[in-house]
This record gives structure tokens, sequence and C-alpha cells, in this order.
């Protein structure tokens, strides 16, 4: 996971992410985001309302659907080979873009 990308492209959703993840710590830097578990990512975005899933469709071929609060589901845009973890990435960086334009949304 490229956290600067998610903290530069994402600021709402990644300053939620850490003030949601890191209550009474923070973080030093963005660097020490590389000893985190991708994993707890699920945790995070469903205590948020989006439900990410994971799944394989054929050797090979990992797909992901975001799931919102109100029943929209998205998914890859290309069904090109890939690992689990390489489609994990994709999904949850495409979650930390919907969560900012909800944040930004509920902003104004």
């Amino acid at each position: 996971m490229d956290w600067y990308i998610i903290e530069y492209l994402y600021p709402e959703s990644f300053k939620r992410f850490i003030d949601v993840t890191f209550p009474n710590i923070g973080i030093v830097s963005t660097n020490s985001l590389s000893f985190y578990k991708t994993k707890n990512l699920y945790n995070f975005f469903d205590k948020e309302g989006l439900y990410f899933n994971v799944e394989q469709c054929c050797p090979k071929r990992w797909i992901y659907t975001i799931s919102i609060k109100n029943i929209i589901v998205l998914g890859p845009i290309n069904l090109k080979e890939n690992t689990k973890e390489d489609i994990e990435i994709e999904g949850f960086t495409e979650c930390f873009k919907i969560l900012d334009k909800i944040l930004i949304t509920h902003q104004l």
C-alpha cells in the first residue's frame, strides 16, 4: 500500500483512518504505516459503511466489490491477471477515494 499517495490524494479519508485507527497515538510518519497490516483495513471500512469483498473468479484473476450503505456496488475496471494482494491494494485505494468523497460531501 502506498500510504504517501493515499495521504496526498485522499486527505480527508486518510485523516479519518488515522483518527479512528490510532486515536490516542497518531502516527509519527507515513513511513511507519509500512508495518500496518493491510488486512485490518477490512474492519476500518466496515465501520465506515463501505463493505469491501475480494473473490477469485478464475485462476490468477481476482475481483473485488465495494458495497456502500445505500447498496451501491462497484467493482474493478479491468480483469487482468493479478494476485489477491494486488487486487486488495487496488480495492482499498478505491475505498479511500470513495470515503474521501463521502466525507467532503458531508462537510458542505
